[in-house]
């Protein structure tokens, strides 16, 4: 597929100052030929994360028709961490064998058939083997969309991001809000079967972009001439150090990481933390919701923010502090100002956004985007299968909450020491 050639050649001003306008007016037309680009990221970001929230508040009307086990609940909560780290790290290799376009069309179409398959589901075997096919491809999503971005977007790297995270946080938040009436109003299997037309319609945009590739490369290309020839530069060999030697790597690993371990283990036990603490069954549902939509409005902001912000390291020094309020005052006051609490801890969640931005930033060509994401992401999502079992696993051991939020605060320091070697580091091509 012929596209823009950004393996030849780099510009020495980086993405982020192109969106801050370091280039002339005039010297590009940043969307013209790309907007059903723009659509087809946007729809990635919506298939990312639906086939983890739809269960989670409707288990009770699927255990009426499945005799789902409460272990059987437990394998479900781990299932997406672990086939987002398992099939993410498969991504690159099908990404370079068949190009990102198809391997993105492969992974949307692979969800869309696992939603419907567990939603036909009528034994807990299967509704669990076909929640497998529906988080691979969204675990495969992940890790091509980054570089998906980096490939059709150089040019505009946080605003698309932008885009991506604030669609992927819809794709969290949007099920806990409508699920539960969907799941009233027509059965749970409709429910769950009705989220795989957000991954069919994704192919439409990517299928249409596979047709006109000729096209987008052409337009693609005279976007690149367009820039200062002055500017461009032959790029660097790669690294003579292996990925996983570079500070990027881990700096980016720590900060993902951390934060999927508070993202999965808060979805797990903060209904039950609040319920002991006497909220009702309805409220902390509720709050449940608005932890899952909270994240919006950075999602939208932090991209902006990593573009505008000098210096960048005071990002993550934030995003720590407010996650370490929130969580301090959660473990101790949890009926206390709890709405309050979770949307100063939304402010934290921001590393999500961050994270995915840096990847791009801190890569100069598709190539390394790929391999970056493909690093940090599959690793980040392993390690958070340890959070809501170790979460757990605290908790039943001590009786109370507090030596699991004492944990979860541990982690804190190692998230912002990543966060600041990233913020402080140059980009690397791998």
């Amino acid at each position: 597929m012929s596209l823009l050639p950004v393996h030849r050649y780099h510009s020495p001003v980086t993405s982020d100052a192109i969106d801050r306008g370091a280039y002339p007016a005039g010297v590009m037309s940043p969307w013209r030929g790309r907007l059903t680009v723009l659509v087809a990221v946007a729809f990635v970001g919506l298939n990312a994360r639906v086939m983890v929230a739809v269960v989670s508040l409707i288990v009770n009307l699927i255990r009426a028709d499945v005799p789902l086990t409460s272990g059987d609940v437990g394998i479900l909560g781990l299932a997406a961490p672990l086939c987002f780290s398992v099939f993410g790290a498969m991504a690159p290799w099908f990404g370079r064998r068949y190009g990102l376009e198809a391997t993105i069309i492969a992974a949307l179409l692979i969800t869309s058939l696992g939603e419907v398959g567990r939603a036909s589901a009528t034994s807990p075997a299967w509704f669990i083997a076909w929640t497998v096919p529906a988080l691979a491809g969204a675990g495969m999503g992940n890790v091509i969309a980054p570089p998906l971005i980096k490939k059709y977007f150089p040019d505009r790297v946080t605003v698309v991001t932008t885009v991506y995270t604030v669609f992927t946080t819809l794709s969290t938040s949007l099920p806990p809000l409508l699920i539960l009436r969907i799941a009233q109003a027509t059965g749970w299997r409709f429910s769950v079967r009705v989220w795989a037309v957000v991954g069919l319609c994704g192919v439409i945009p990517w299928a249409m972009i596979v047709f006109h590739s000729d096209r987008a490369g052409q337009r693609l290309a005279a976007i690149k001439r367009r820039l200062d020839p002055r500017t461009l530069v032959p790029r660097p060999a790669a690294l003579s150090v292996p990925l996983w030697r570079t500070s990027v790597a881990w700096g980016l690993t720590a900060t993902f990481a951390v934060n999927c371990v508070i993202g999965y283990t808060m979805f797990a036990w903060l209904p039950q933390m609040l319920q002991d603490a006497g909220v009702t069954v309805a409220h902390s549902d509720f709050l449940l919701a608005v932890f899952a939509s909270g994240s919006l409005p950075g999602a939208l902001l932090t991209p902006w923010l990593i573009a505008h912000v000098r210096p960048t390291w005071v990002l993550p020094a934030v995003f720590t502090v407010a996650y370490a309020v929130s969580f301090t005052m959660l473990m101790l006051h949890p009926g206390q100002s709890t709405l309050l609490w979770l949307l100063v801890s939304r402010i934290g969640d921001c590393y999500f956004a961050y994270t995915i931005t840096m990847i791009n930033l801190r890569t100069r060509t598709t190539r390394g985007s790929i391999r970056l994401s493909g690093f940090v992401q599959p690793l980040a999502y392993a390690i958070a299968c340890v959070g809501p079992w170790g979460f757990g696993l605290l908790h039943t051991a001590t009786g109370a909450w507090h030596v699991p939020m004492v944990a979860i605060l541990a982690c804190l320091p190692v998230q912002l020491v990543g966060g600041v070697i990233v913020a402080r580091s140059k980009p690397v091509d791998v």
